[in-house]
């Protein structure tokens, strides 16, 4: 999916983001705690939605577009209940004790589809059944032809916190099944569209897809060239493994004039953090939308250099929605995909950088938007 536009407010605590339009690759901007975090939990709410969720106080509308051309606008508003907390509500929950939807619509190529309101539900026109009130129904239609897609589409939105929590990318994350699935996906597509983790994933393609695992671990030779190969293995027999571990795929990097290989537990955060940056570039599904916050956590200049450089080329259909402070990120993407990101009481307001008239060197586009109060400040009037 590719999401085009975004307006979301709580109205519970009174949060809100104003309309704000998203391209390919938009790098949001701003000083701390404006909101441009929010911005992206925002996104990851609507998806929670999409998949039956209950989020006490939310209204939103979200404009996106999917892979076979349709064009669809969505939006809604859960109750507010003051005494409902403020948080997405488990499945299990009984209903009384979550918010109910007041409105909710859906409009696919400008057409009205879905159209809930105090009366029912009317699916094209036709009312439905009585369904859960508590539910979008995105998810209580999803079987719906139409609407299967929509359904699916909102599975390609990607949060890399798992690559932002190194610590529990170190605790031996593959489960189980790791090798029943391992026979499961075995072509580069499935491997893409699977809803496995990020390491599970590298880990079929360096069994069922070995040339596209070296794409991966060429590029972060290239970032790190102390290193001469990776490989994702059970690590070699010795003593002191326990009998748990020793089936246990890992990830290995071997290192240039050093004799043992070094597993993932001894690799640096910034060096497998940048490892599975790049493994999410080439092992996410087509017309995915990558949400990536402070990109330069755990990063070091070399990393953010090579990493940057392949999120602005990267040549799939992907959308790219990302945060920093980093002077470094935000002078090496292009000013025309900065949005500056900026706060009226508890309202978010985000300004296309078009308006400020930046000079089109990018050096001095950066200067000029350092030095914007809005910038530095964050804060309007």
């Amino acid at each position: 999916m590719k999401i085009n536009s975004l307006s979301y407010k709580n109205t519970s605590t009174g949060w809100e983001l104003k309309p704000i339009s998203f391209d390919n690759l938009t790098l949001l901007v701003g000083a701390s705690g404006v909101g441009k975090t929010m911005i992206l939990k925002s996104i990851l709410d609507l998806k929670k939605i999409s998949k039956g969720a209950s989020l006490n106080g939310i209204k939103w509308s979200i404009g996106f577009s999917t892979r076979n051309g349709d064009k669809y606008r969505w939006e809604g508003e859960f109750e507010n209940n003051d005494f409902i907390a403020d948080f997405s509500i488990p499945s299990e929950t009984d209903d009384k004790d979550k918010a109910k939807i007041k409105t909710e619509q859906l409009y696919i190529n400008d057409e009205l589809v879905i159209d809930r309101n105090i009366d029912g539900i009317f699916f094209n026109k036709v009312k439905t059944v009585k369904l859960s009130q508590n539910e979008s129904v995105i998810s209580l239609l999803k079987e719906e032809e139409q609407l299967k897609n929509i359904h699916t589409e909102f599975d390609q939105i990607i949060f890399d916190n798992n690559v932002g929590n190194i610590s529990s990318l170190r605790n031996f994350a593959f489960d189980d099944e790791i090798e029943s699935k391992l026979l499961k996906y075995k072509e580069l597509q499935e491997i893409r569209k699977c809803n496995e983790s990020i390491k599970s994933k590298l880990y079929f393609a360096y069994v069922n897809q070995r040339e596209e695992f070296n794409n991966i671990s060429e590029l972060f030779i290239d970032i790190f060239p102390y290193v001469e190969e990776v490989k994702v293995e059970p690590l070699a027999h010795s003593g002191q493994i326990s009998s748990f571990f020793k089936e246990i795929p890992f990830i290995q990097i071997k290192e240039k004039g050093v004799a043992n290989w070094i597993d993932e537990t001894k690799i640096s955060s910034g060096m497998l953090r940048t490892l599975l940056h790049i493994a999410e570039l080439y092992l996410c599904a087509n017309s995915s939308v990558i949400l990536i916050d402070e990109f330069e956590n755990s990063l070091g200049i070399n990393c953010i250099d090579e990493i940057t450089s392949s999120i602005i080329s990267a040549e799939r259909d992907l959308q790219f929605i990302i945060t920093s402070h980093h002077p470094y990120i935000i002078n090496n993407i292009n000013y025309s995909h900065w949005k500056l990101v900026t706060r009226k009481a508890g309202a978010v307001i985000v300004r296309d950088v078009n308006e400020f008239g930046f000079d089109k060197s990018k050096h001095k586009a950066f200067t000029q938007l350092m030095n914007l109060d809005l910038y530095s400040e964050g804060v309007e009037v």
